[in-house]
């Protein structure tokens, strides 16, 4: 087959890289986009209420680390506006009250992903509660979450002061879930609070980027709690890299090879239309997330505190990134291309930084 990114051998693709395409099945959402495509995910060994939101806006966050600032908060709003439509159909939204609904923001990431500014837009986010906790790593974590180089994960900061009393609440939960560590703990932390106001978490729905491993790791804090769990994750589940941090469609696992210098191939969990629509654009193995807190032009470090992301660190980043992975993955000749693009386009986007 001609090697060229309009003539992929898909099926290759998903051998090669053990890519799981058959475990999803198409669900509708009212109201989306013509472009949007919504999937159920039928894997007995995850959850029940698991999706994938492909949308045209979360594609282009996930292939083009360039993409930073104001262009990603417009796409990261773009795909939370179909985000927020799904959720509300297939998480039972509709059937609650407003006010048992509550957004926690967990700090620096999760507002980045505009979930909250999305069901506004549409009218259907009135009356939702917002609480903040930030979550920290004792020591920097980028491209490091195993236990071993991030040792303890405490809470620094926290706001809850808006949870409702005496109500069984459902949490809305944007972030990015590569280990899970974070979602654990976030969800370990309002469950206390709400127990010092006669509140109980009834369900819990994640949103974002998201890997089985980090679903897993949840899901046993929610079961243990007998709290419900669902989650929509943007374009795949993903499998998860050696070093806790990587979450890429397909590709080499770039940590591990730096580690011991063995080849390890990642493969995620995603539908055939959706890998056909990342393929022209997407480097093999790069960490689709990316520096999330990093990529945007200010994050949240309390409710009421900004400061500036550091850009400039996401894109020289990510750079020296496609570039290990351009050395070890022996790529096929469209493959390189689409890499030599990206890097082009990042050498741009740090010129005007």
């Amino acid at each position: 087959m001609n090697s060229t990114p309009g003539k992929v051998d898909v099926d290759r693709i998903i051998s090669d890289y053990n890519i799981d395409a058959e475990s999803t099945r198409p669900v509708k959402v009212y109201s989306a986009s013509p472009t949007t495509k919504v999937f159920k995910v039928e894997k007995p060994e995850l959850i029940e209420e698991l999706y994938i939101i492909d949308t045209a806006q979360g594609k282009d966050i996930a292939c083009h680390p360039h993409i930073v600032g104001e262009t990603l908060k417009r796409l990261a709003f773009g795909a939370a506006l179909e985000a927020a439509r799904t959720v509300e159909q297939h998480a039972g939204l509709s059937e609650i009250g407003r006010d048992s609904v509550v957004f926690e923001n967990v700090l620096r990431a999760a507002p980045g992903y505009e979930l909250h500014a999305a069901f506004r837009e549409l009218n259907r986010g009135r009356g939702f509660r917002d609480v903040w906790v930030r979550p920290c790593y004792e020591r920097p974590s980028y491209r490091s979450h195993d236990e071993e180089s991030s040792v303890r994960l405490d809470v620094i900061y926290e706001d809850f002061g808006t949870l409702p009393p005496n109500t069984e609440i459902t949490v809305l939960k944007p972030d990015t879930e590569a280990t899970g560590r974070t979602g654990q703990k976030s969800i370990e932390r309002i469950m206390e609070q709400c127990e010092t106001v006669g509140s109980t978490v009834r369900k819990v729905i994640l949103y974002g980027f998201i890997s089985s491993s980090g679903l897993k790791a949840i899901n046993k804090t929610a079961e243990s709690h007998e709290i419900e769990l669902a989650a929509f994750s943007i374009g795949s589940i993903t499998d998860l890299a050696h070093n806790g941090y990587d979450m890429t469609l397909y590709g080499v696992d770039e940590s591990l090879w730096r580690v011991n210098r063995r080849i390890r191939k990642l493969g995620s969990i995603t539908d055939v239309t959706t890998l056909e629509r990342y393929l022209p654009e997407f480097v093999p193995g790069l960490d689709q997330p990316g520096d999330w807190s990093n990529r945007q032009t200010s994050v949240h470090i309390t409710k009421d505190r900004k400061e500036p992301g550091n850009i400039k660190a996401h894109l020289e980043n990510s750079g020296k990134l496609i570039k290990s992975l351009m050395r070890i993955s022996n790529y096929e000749p469209w493959q390189e291309e689409i890499a030599r693009s990206e890097l082009r386009l990042l050498h741009r986007a740090l010129r005007e930084c």
